[in-house]
C-alpha cells in the first residue's frame, strides 16, 4: 500500500494539492453528482391504464376510487375491473388474508369495508372535533386549539395529544413529498375512511379476479360506493390524503414515526402519479364530482 502524502494544513498549495490526488474521492462525487442529474433530467414514469377499458367515462372515475390500493397490492391497470395482474399465487395469498373463499365472504368484506370502514371511534370524534372547530375559526385549527377543544369535549389530554401529533405528522410528510401543489397547506385529514374506501373497490374488482362476481356487479358496487363515499370528501387530493392517513394509523396503531410512515405510507407514491397530469393521472384529469 501507498502511504498518504503528508498535508500542511496551514498550506493552501500542499491541501489542494492532496485534494487533486484524490482521484478516488473525486469518482464517488462525479458518479453521485451523476446519478442525481439523470433522476432530474429523465421524467418520472408514467400511470398505464389498460387499453381495454375506458380512461374518461363515469366508470373510469368511479374505478379511480380504488387507484391507490389497486396499485399497493398490485392487481393490474388502475381502470381494470377484472384485475387482470393477479396470478394463480397472488389470488391464493389473497383469499387468505382477507378470507374471500366464497362469493358470500367476498360480499361480506366489501360491507364491512364500507360501513365499519376499520374505525376507532375515539379517533373518529378526535376527527370531528377538529372539522367543527374548523368551520367555527375559518381555518386549520393549530395544534394547541385542537388539543384544548377535545379535552374541553371530555377527551383525554394524553391520548388526544398522541393522536394529534401523529396525524399532523402524517400531514406534514405527505405534503413535502406529494407537493404542496396537490396537497395544499389549507387540507387537512377530517376523516380516516379514505383508506377502507378505496379497499373496497379494490375488492370489488379482485372478486372478478377470484371468480365470485362478473364485471357488471363489479361495476354496480363500486358505482354504490362512490356514492355512498363521496360526499365525506373535498377532492381527490381531500381523499388521498385521508387513504394515506387511515393506512399509516391503522397498521401503526397510531404509533406513528419515521419508520412507521415510510412502512406503510409508502402510497404517497402512488398518490403522487395519480394526481400528476404529465404522468397521466387520472385524479388530474377526472372530475371530483360525478
Amino acid at each position: 500500500m501507498h502511504r498518504l502524502a503528508p498535508v500542511d494544513l496551514n498550506d493552501l498549495g500542499s491541501i489542494v494539492g492532496w485534494l487533486i490526488g484524490q482521484w478516488w474521492v473525486w469518482a464517488i462525487v462525479g458518479a453521485a453528482a451523476l446519478f442525481f442529474l439523470i433522476l432530474w433530467i429523465i421524467p418520472a414514469a408514467k400511470v398505464k391504464p389498460s387499453e381495454k377499458f375506458s380512461t374518461s367515462d363515469a366508470e373510469a372515475n368511479e374505478i379511480a376510487l380504488g387507484f391507490l390500493q389497486i396499485r399497493n397490492l398490485p392487481s393490474g391497470p388502475w381502470n381494470d375491473p377484472t384485475a387482470s395482474d393477479l396470478g394463480p399465487s397472488e389470488k391464493s395469498v389473497l383469499v387468505e388474508q382477507w378470507g374471500v373463499h366464497t362469493r358470500e365472504e367476498w360480499l361480506s368484506n366489501i360491507e364491512r369495508l364500507t360501513t365499519v370502514r376499520r374505525r376507532r371511534e375515539v379517533w373518529v370524534l378526535y376527527l370531528a372535533v377538529r372539522v367543527a372547530l374548523a368551520e367555527r375559526l375559518g381555518r386549520v385549527p393549530k395544534a394547541k386549539e385542537w388539543l384544548a377543544a377535545i379535552v374541553e369535549e371530555g377527551g383525554d389530554k394524553r391520548d388526544a395529544k398522541a393522536f394529534i401529533t401523529a396525524i399532523e405528522y402524517i400531514e406534514s410528510e405527505v405534503r413535502k413529498r406529494v407537493g404542496k401543489d396537490i396537497v395544499t397547506p389549507g387540507l387537512f385529514v377530517q376523516t380516516l375512511d379514505g383508506y377502507a374506501i378505496g379497499q373496497a373497490v379494490a375488492m370489488a374488482t379482485w372478486g372478478v379476479a377470484l371468480g365470485h362476481g362478473d364485471v357488471p356487479e363489479a361495476r354496480s358496487i363500486i358505482h354504490a360506493i362512490n356514492v355512498e363515499a363521496r360526499p365525506a370528501f373535498s377532492s381527490w387530493a381531500d381523499f388521498g390524503l385521508s387513504y394515506i392517513a387511515g393506512r399509516v394509523m391503522h397498521w401503526s396503531d397510531g404509533r406513528v414515526d419515521e419508520k412507521s410512515f415510510e412502512k406503510f405510507g409508502d402510497g404517497w407514491a402512488d398518490f403522487k402519479a395519480a394526481a400528476t397530469e404529465t404522468r397521466n393521472g387520472p385524479w388530474a384529469t377526472l372530475p371530483w364530482t360525478l
